[in-house]
């Protein structure tokens, strides 16, 4: 069972603002900056941040030494939306927002979801900007945040990262058991919908995507991540369904490329490191075609293990 850490979090009167909830499983060279974003908050002092820590070690000290205000969970290693479930578990907070430990928060980004949320909606989604320099990390940044790259949506929206998204407390609970059988953000918000409540996307919660990546390493995350995707899905389908699915992933590579660029081009930002990236765009939408293939035929594996 995983157990708590004995840093204290940060004192706070009643229930806190805001909960932000952390799975960390890159190591402190992402955590940390990811934190002191947080710390530079103006309503710091009325948020509680928890980081579920599957790393160990080190890092472990190193949160007790320097962040005695986190709570912070130790866990195992296991599928990133299960230790999100234990950090949501224990969240107290009025609203509920979910990042990555390589999630590093704007200027600005705590007061606009407490803002958002005033309004009826139950998840808040922000905008998710690329904060590496490198061909790599451009690609791997317009292969999965292109549809959350500024301009997005303002107001109600179906689609929201799950790496920059908070929730009302209530409505996330009522779905949490789909972080718990391993299942990303995108199943909450479709149940969501499907409750008859409403999402909305705001720019002004902004998250940089701040890890750095390698060309091999981010060629075998991407497979592991596009497997296990078709693999949660492949669940609730038929075997011809599966067949169809796994068949219809051919076409992938040209579709998503073509819904990427004409998404690059309408929003009329990073245009000269697309076109710089798109080959290595290509390449890893390629790849996880491949991984879906698989995952539709042949399920999910261990994949969500592996993606980090």
């Amino acid at each position: 069972m995983p157990a708590l850490a004995t840093s204290a979090p940060m004192p706070q009167v009643g229930e806190p603002d805001l909960s932000v909830v952390v799975a960390s499983v890159n190591g402190w060279e992402v955590l940390e900056p990811t934190l002191q974003a947080l710390d530079a908050q103006p309503e710091r002092a009325f948020m509680e941040v928890i980081v579920v820590e599957a790393v160990g070690g080190p890092l472990r000290e190193r949160l007790r030494a320097h962040r005695p205000e986190v709570l912070v969970i130790e866990a195992e290693r296991m599928p990133i939306p299960k230790l999100r479930h234990l950090g949501v578990c224990r969240a107290q907070g009025k609203i509920v927002a979910i990042l990555e430990d390589h999630g590093q928060v704007a200027s600005g980004w705590a007061a606009s979801l407490l803002e958002a949320h005033k309004g009826p909606w139950a998840a808040v989604g922000g905008a998710v900007e690329n904060g590496k320099r490198g061909l790599v990390n451009w690609a791997v940044f317009f292969c999965e945040y292109t549809p959350y790259m500024k301009p997005v949506l303002e107001g109600e929206a179906t689609d929201l990262p799950g790496n920059n998204i908070a929730y009302k407390r209530p409505h996330l609970m009522r779905h949490a058991k789909v972080l718990a059988q391993g299942k990303w953000e995108s199943w909450i918000n479709d149940s969501l919908r499907a409750d008859g409540v409403r999402l909305a996307s705001t720019n002004a919660a902004v998250v940089h995507h701040i890890k750095p990546f390698r060309l091999g390493y981010f060629v075998v995350q991407r497979f592991h991540f596009a497997r296990s995707y078709a693999g949660m899905r492949r669940v609730d389908q038929s075997v011809l369904t599966r067949l169809v699915y796994g068949a219809g992933s051919l076409a992938l590579p040209a579709l998503l490329m073509a819904r990427v660029t004409k998404t690059v081009l309408t929003k009329k930002r990073n245009l000269g490191w697309f076109l710089v990236t798109s080959p290595l765009v290509a390449l890893f939408l390629s790849v996880g075609a491949v991984g879906e293939m698989v995952g539709y035929l042949f399920g999910p594996g261990s994949s969500l293990n592996k993606v980090e």
